[in-house]
């Protein structure tokens, strides 16, 4: 007698056999989804590891074409405790408690002090979007598939600065999960993308650690209602104060 049941079957991503892709697309994929996302939006709780500090911040993050940010940090209790922007090449700190503005050696002397840590935006902004730094000066060396055939490990070098990038993807998804560069032995920072949900048509990782081994800094951050291509005001990188265009 035939059954009207029938086993239920798993659907399997196109790509999901390594031969039926190439490392080309893979990076393709990452290179044109960065692009699909104009600009973010979102407040976040950021952890500050380091081997003397520990400590979380609320911020609200606002990110425009992958090259300018803005961040704002608060207190326990509200208060705004500083302003960092990175616009045109440029990253300027903004201390509300003396009305004052600060770059070059100030701010990275600033920054230090406030997060425990030292960041170049320049390279590192691509990261909070879930994007791969510099990844159009990076050549592709060797991939595979993992054991478990759920992770495609790319191996990578920076054809201007030299070392190696290991990425791995999603082989279902084929996003990005984790990257660590070196120098040689030496990791000079890796990055994990977790938790990974939509936010209107875009899959976004809503935690994303940076890690400094050699310096033993963490930096965590934890998205909370992220708005993606909803726009940003024309003054959002020319700040007077510390405010959110977000409502909480």
């Amino acid at each position: 007698m035939a059954c009207g049941c029938q086993p239920r079957v798993e659907p399997v991503a196109p790509h999901f056999l390594k031969d039926s892709i190439t490392t080309g697309y893979v990076l393709k994929r990452q290179k044109d989804r960065a692009e699909k996302i104009k600009n973010l939006k979102s407040f976040t709780s950021t952890t500050f590891l380091g081997q003397n500090l520990k400590q979380t911040f609320r911020q609200t993050l606002a990110i425009q074409n992958n090259q300018s940010i803005r961040v704002d940090t608060f207190g326990l209790f509200g208060q705004a405790l500083g302003v960092f922007t990175h616009h045109q090449g440029r990253t300027v700190f903004f201390d509300p408690t003396k009305d004052r503005y600060y770059s070059g050696p100030e701010m990275e002397s600033m920054m230090e002090k406030m997060m425990g840590t030292r960041l170049n935006f320049r390279e590192h902004l691509p990261i909070f979007i879930g994007y791969i730094p510099r990844l159009k000066f990076l050549k592709v060396l060797d991939s595979r598939l993992n054991s478990g055939r759920t992770q495609y490990i790319l191996r990578l070098t920076d054809m201007q600065r030299g070392g190696s990038v290991d990425i791995l993807f999603s082989a279902m998804t084929l996003l990005p999960l984790e990257m660590t560069r070196k120098i040689g032995q030496r990791s000079v920072y890796s990055v994990k993308w977790e938790n990974y949900a939509k936010v209107g048509e875009y899959d976004f990782p809503h935690l994303i650690t940076l890690s400094f081994p050699e310096k033993r800094e963490i930096i965590r951050v934890k998205y909370k209602n992220p708005v993606i291509n909803q726009g940003l005001s024309a003054d959002t990188y020319q700040f007077l104060e510390p405010v959110s265009s977000l409502k909480n």
